[in-house]
C-alpha cells in the first residue's frame, strides 16, 4: 500500500471519529435540554382574583345569626355582569386587575335618588366606578363613585345562606322551634333532660309546659331572617272572651287573663324563652338547648300515652 493510500484512510478514520463523538454530544445535550425546565414566558400563572358571586355587607354584631344589615349591603354577579346595592344597580362594562387581588369595574348604572336629587330623568344612566379588593376569602373592601365621585372604602363580609337565598330572588324561610324536650346548658344538662327538663314544646298541640307554662292561644308567623315569635298565652284556659291588655307599654289583645311569651332563636338547637307576669317582661330571659336522642324518644313516649 501506497504512502497516499495509507494518508487518505487514516484522514477518513479521523473524520469518522470526529462525526461519531459530535453526534454523542448533539444526543447529550438534547437529553439535558429535555430535562432542564422550560424557559420562564415572564408571566405569572396565578389565577386572577375575582369575588364569589353573592351578597355582602356589614354584619350586625347584635344579631345572633349573623346576618348582614341591608343598607350596606351589595350583590355582586359577575357571572351577569350586575351589581346591586341599596336603592341603586349597576351593569358592568369593564373589568379591570388593578393589583393583586383587586380589581376596577367600570359601571354603568341606575340610581332614582340621586337623579332625583340631581333633577335629571329618573332613567339617567350614570357611568362609575367601583373598587375591590381581597381581604380573606370571605371578606372585600369596596370603594364606589357616586356621580363620579369617590366616597369612603368600606369592608362588608359574604353574608349568611339565608340572606343569599333572599338576594337571588328566593323565599324567605319560615321558622318554627322543634317541639321536643329543652333544658338549660349545664353539668347536669342530659339528666335534667330526663328527669325534669325546663321546657316541652308542643306546637302540634298547641302548648309550652315547664318554667314558662303556655297554652298557645295565638303567634305571629317568623322567618329565619328574623326568627323571633311574640305567643299569647291562654293561661285562665278561657273559652270565650277577648280583652285588651298593656304588654311591656304596647297594646295587645288575647282572652281574659292572658299573658305573652317571646320567643327568640340563638342557634340550631338553642332558643330564649321571655314571659310576662302581670304585663311585664320582669324577669330575664331563659335560654333552654334541645335535648339528646333518648331525652327526646323519652318525650315521645310520654306524649303517646296520654
Amino acid at each position: 500500500m501506497s504512502d497516499d493510500q495509507r494518508g487518505h484512510r487514516t484522514f477518513l478514520s479521523v473524520a469518522c471519529i470526529l462525526v461519531l463523538l459530535s453526534s454523542a454530544a448533539s444526543h447529550a445535550l438534547a437529553q439535558d435540554d429535555a430535562k432542564a425546565p422550560a424557559a420562564s414566558s415572564g408571566k405569572s400563572t396565578k389565577e386572577k382574583w375575582r369575588p364569589k358571586d353573592g351578597f355582602y355587607g356589614t354584619r350586625d354584631k347584635d344579631d345572633t345569626l349573623g346576618f348582614c344589615r341591608e343598607a350596606d349591603g351589595v350583590s355582586v354577579v359577575l357571572a351577569k355582569k350586575r351589581i346591586v346595592g341599596y336603592e341603586w344597580s349597576c351593569d358592568i362594562t369593564k373589568v379591570t386587575d388593578t393589583e393583586t387581588d383587586a380589581i376596577r369595574l367600570d359601571l354603568s348604572c341606575d340610581n332614582y335618588n340621586l337623579a332625583e336629587a340631581l333633577k335629571l330623568p329618573e332613567d339617567h344612566e350614570f357611568r362609575e366606578i367601583m373598587l375591590l379588593k381581597r381581604i380573606d376569602e370571605m371578606t372585600i373592601s369596596a370603594q364606589r363613585t357616586t356621580n363620579g365621585k369617590f366616597g369612603q372604602r368600606w369592608q362588608a363580609s359574604y353574608c349568611p345562606g339565608e340572606q343569599q337565598r333572599l338576594a337571588a330572588g328566593e323565599k324567605p324561610t319560615p321558622w318554627i322551634p322543634r317541639d321536643g324536650a329543652y333544658a338549660s346548658l349545664g353539668a347536669d344538662f342530659d339528666d335534667r333532660c330526663l328527669k325534669a327538663p325546663d321546657a316541652i314544646i308542643d306546637f302540634a298541640r298547641k302548648s309550652i309546659s315547664g318554667a314558662n307554662e303556655c297554652d298557645i292561644y295565638s303567634y305571629n308567623d317568623a322567618l329565619m331572617i328574623a326568627p323571633h315569635m311574640t305567643l299569647v298565652c291562654n293561661d285562665t284556659h278561657s273559652k270565650k272572651g277577648l280583652v285588651q291588655r298593656t304588654i311591656d307599654g304596647g297594646i295587645m289583645f288575647g282572652p281574659p287573663g292572658f299573658e305573652v311569651l317571646n320567643l327568640s332563636r340563638i342557634d340550631d338547637n338553642t332558643i330564649s324563652l321571655q314571659k310576662t307576669h302581670n304585663g311585664q317582661s320582669s324577669q330575664p330571659a331563659n335560654n333552654v338547648s334541645y335535648c339528646g336522642d333518648e331525652a327526646q324518644r323519652h318525650y315521645v313516649e310520654q306524649q303517646a300515652g296520654k
